[in-house]
């Protein structure tokens, strides 16, 4: 995987918006706008940009529309990569060094409770066979499918959860 690809897919707000047009299909701004009002258009169209330079959304139609030209994006067919060891020790370093630096944050900024934002953190050995394991990534992406379409709402904030399957030999 290259490295401004890795870097771009590790960014929570991208992630949202990836998210937003993988759940449309096909999105212009202005309607990833209208389902993640509290990101300002500035920041909006900079992560588009980067998601579109990192070749993870591609532009699939243009229009005028008042005087200027609406780019409706879609996600971008898979590039094959050379998967080696190092690219995804990389990609692993990067997705727990942002980890952390989100929990910096958190616990440095204004106003942390754990126990009031739910804070979880959760660990579980399990012996699988590999389509068990199968199975159960298969369980998780429908869970977590099952809520990637809500909106922002009274009462609701983005919530980060991260997944890590780990071998243990």
């Amino acid at each position: 995987m290259k490295k401004d690809y890795m870097e771009a897919c590790m960014n929570a707000t991208r992630q949202r918006i990836i998210q937003v047009i993988m759940i449309k299909k096909e999105a212009t701004s202005a309607e990833i706008g209208e389902e993640l009002p509290d990101i300002p258009r500035a920041s909006l169209y900079r992560h588009i940009k980067v998601l579109l330079d990192a070749e993870i959304i591609t532009v699939v139609k243009e229009e005028f529309k008042r005087g200027s030209m609406e780019k409706t994006y879609a996600i971008a067919p898979q590039r094959p990569y050379e998967d080696t060891n190092e690219e995804y020790n990389s990609l692993i370093q990067s997705a727990l060094m942002g980890l952390q630096g989100e929990f910096y944050r958190y616990f440095n900024g204004e106003n942390p409770d754990p126990q009031r934002d739910l804070l979880t953190l959760g660990s579980a050995s399990l012996m699988m066979s590999d389509e068990e394991m199968m199975e159960f990534i298969k369980a998780y992406g429908e869970l977590i499918q099952r809520y990637m379409p809500n909106k922002p709402a009274e009462g609701r904030k983005v919530r980060k959860v991260t997944i890590v399957i780990s071998p243990n030999e």
